[in-house]
């Protein structure tokens, strides 16, 4: 199994000893590419050495019983309906892991990528049993907001996984291009947002990074990290997350919900899916 590497005298040791102690569940927000798989896999290796069994929330997993031959996975790409579903089932599959696990000491550390409206359900306020426990004190949005260089250096080291996978998952990463890409489209949403005066092509830029998740974010309590160089994993950032449970529709969950969506017309002018 793969070893805590972040520094014990490190503030990012600090911050995830502090969360793992103090609240149940912790969702990893951001964009690919921006350390979040090797983050949830530390976290998880922390937990697990206080004694916290580790639940986990991932779109990769969570997508796939509501990807049919209707609506596959195209080119990468996640069919919209698909992204609404999954977000709609999230908030009850959430709901009922606090029902059967609050207060017996277990963790849910989830990701919340948000870029295109994956899971931006769960940052969205509504009325329904997951509201209260999404806006509370025991739950966490963290947000890591990477240093250009480590976000070169991810992208650098993402080239290199792909190229020749440790584990499955690496393969199936968004590459660099894609990475840049999302990059691209977040930049152009912080222009509509009136978070830039203009929507000119920029690199990478942290503060506004940092801005238009701050902005998704901003009806749940929010920890930013800012992240400089982290140690390489020795291994694959998957390793040691096998075999955690992981919160999954069944297929009738996801057909049903499919279903009920698929009668529903949309608005004319319907929100963006950034608009919170």
């Amino acid at each position: 199994m793969s070893p805590v590497i972040l520094p014990r005298d490190s503030a990012l040791y600090a911050t995830f000893a502090d969360l793992i102690r103090s609240v149940d569940l912790v969702f990893l927000a951001g964009l690919p590419g921006v350390g979040k798989s090797l983050l949830i896999q530390q976290m998880t290796l922390m937990a697990a050495e206080r004694g916290r069994r580790v639940h986990l929330l991932q779109w990769d997993v969570a997508r796939q019983p509501f990807e049919t031959p209707r609506y596959p996975l195209q080119n990468g790409a996640t069919h919209p309906l698909v992204i609404k579903a999954v977000g709609v089932w999230s908030r009850c599959a959430i709901a009922a892991w606090d029902a059967e696990f609050c207060g017996k000491g277990d963790l849910l550390i989830g990701e919340a990528p948000l870029i295109g409206g994956r899971f931006m359900e769960i940052v969205r306020r509504a009325d329904d049993a997951a509201e209260a426990l999404l806006r509370s004190e025991r739950a966490r949005f963290v947000l890591p907001v990477p240093s250009r260089e480590a976000r070169a250096a991810i992208e650098a080291k993402r080239e290199q996984s792909i190229a020749a996978p440790r584990h499955e998952n690496e393969a199936h990463d968004a590459p660099p291009d894609l990475l840049r890409s999302l990059w691209d489209d977040l930049n152009a949403v912080a222009f509509r947002l009136g978070l830039v005066d203009s929507l000119e092509s920029r690199p990478y830029t942290p503060a506004i990074y940092r801005s238009v998740y701050v902005h998704l974010l901003s009806n749940r309590v929010l920890h930013v990290l800012n992240i400089g160089p982290i140690l390489p994993p020795t291994g694959s950032v998957y390793e040691g997350l096998d075999g955690l449970p992981n919160l999954q529709a069944t297929p009738e969950e996801a057909a049903g919900i499919l279903a009920r969506l698929e009668t529903e017309k949309p608005g004319d002018g319907a929100a963006a899916w950034y608009e919170i």
